[in-house]
């Protein structure tokens, strides 16, 4: 009796021995193969940025030596109609290709590192910057470059605040161009109180840029090539598809909506976003930053949509690639996405704001 209680607790004991060995085999065969795994994810980044690294710089060398050699070939012909037409064409396509490098970039942001993501962002603003040197100097100016006029609000009212002051020191209609470097000759500046209609062939097709407002209500009903908006406040901008790009830096407290192929906001604080993107958007030092789905209307914007080439059925508005944020597990904190974004009345707004600068106007 008194050997079968010894051999049962020596029992007892030997599988509470193996099963602590048991489980101590286990858990280093867990963090072995979570070591491993770990150490295949750091070889796929590795091989991913290397990769990403050479077909970023096969394709901008494609793309410089494209503008090189249509302005090389423009040099030797004769600016006719015709040529005119295919020069058109052939712009249109680079910039097509640029934007699928930007596409490719922000998509590759997950493996690669904060260094690398703006360096080659600098790269692209350049390719984007010389396409347009390149546009504005062999196409006709008249349809495809800056006119360096203002444009004639449609309507403007409140005539006695036509002629602002200047708010923020941008004179002579002309101001740095932040994200490219380059002076820009703007389309709207200097502005404030106003509400702008611009329509038809004052924005089709054409690069409007603004500047330097305060409380102003702008709308622009059409396909525009593409929209720069800068050091604007207290405003609201609605967009109709832009066959490009919106660039919008220094905005405070203003409510922007946009269909584009790609969005970049840079160093704005408290905006409501609107957006229709093809592509994934990018925020650069911006914080309370609100983002919805697009939803203005106007008469014709389907056909914009058509002009600008932009598909009704894709919109990326919740994928938001913050520069300033670049952890993937993590949310960033400097954008959230808005909770109703449907019960905004654009009529009603646009109203409340006519009859606000009415009242105003007969006191």
């Amino acid at each position: 009796m008194e050997k079968e209680i010894l051999d049962g607790a020596t029992t007892s004991k030997k599988d509470q021995i193996l099963e602590r060995l048991n489980k101590r085999n286990k858990e280093r065969q867990n963090y072995l193969d979570v070591k491993l795994e770990q150490r295949h994810k750091e070889c796929s980044d590795a091989e991913g940025a290397d990769y990403f690294s050479q077909a970023f710089a096969d394709k901008v060398k494609e793309i410089e030596a494209r503008i090189k050699n249509l302005s090389e070939t423009s040099a030797k012909k004769n600016q006719g109609e015709n040529s005119s037409i295919d020069l058109a064409r052939h712009f249109t396509e680079i910039t097509m290709e640029i934007q699928e490098l930007q596409r490719y970039l922000t998509n590759s942001t997950m493996f690669l590192t904060d260094f690398k993501i703006k360096a080659c962002q600098s790269i692209v603003n350049d390719l984007s910057q010389t396409c347009e040197e390149a546009r504005i100097k062999l196409l006709p100016k008249k349809k495809f470059g800056f006119s360096g006029r203002k444009v004639t609000p449609k309507p403007s009212l409140n005539p006695k605040l036509a002629k602002s002051d200047n708010v923020d020191g941008i004179a002579n209609n002309e101001h740095l161009n932040t994200i490219t470097g380059s002076k820009v000759s703007w389309t709207l500046s200097n502005k404030a109180n106003e509400y702008i209609c611009l329509k038809g062939e004052d924005v089709h097709s054409k690069d409007i840029t603004i500047a330097n407002l305060k409380n102003c209500f702008v709308e622009l009903q059409g396909s525009a090539g593409s929209v720069q908006i800068s050091h604007c406040t207290n405003s609201t901008f609605l967009c109709g598809p832009i066959a490009r790009s919106l660039f919008a830096d220094f905005c405070t407290n203003s409510t922007l909506t946009v269909a584009c192929q790609q969005m970049r906001l840079h160093s704005s604080v408290q905006c409501q976003i609107y957006l229709h993107v093809t592509c994934r958007a990018i925020i650069e030092d911006c914080n309370r930053i609100e983002v919805g789905p697009y939803n203005y209307d106007y008469s014709g914007i389907d056909d914009d949509f058509n002009q600008a080439n932009i598909k009704k059925d894709v919109n990326n508005y919740a994928d938001i690639a913050d520069f300033n944020w670049l952890s993937s597990e993590v949310p960033s904190p400097n954008w959230h996405l808005i909770k109703d974004s449907h019960s905004v009345n654009w009529n009603q707004k646009r109203q409340d704001f006519l009859s606000r600068d009415a009242d105003n106007a007969t006191l």
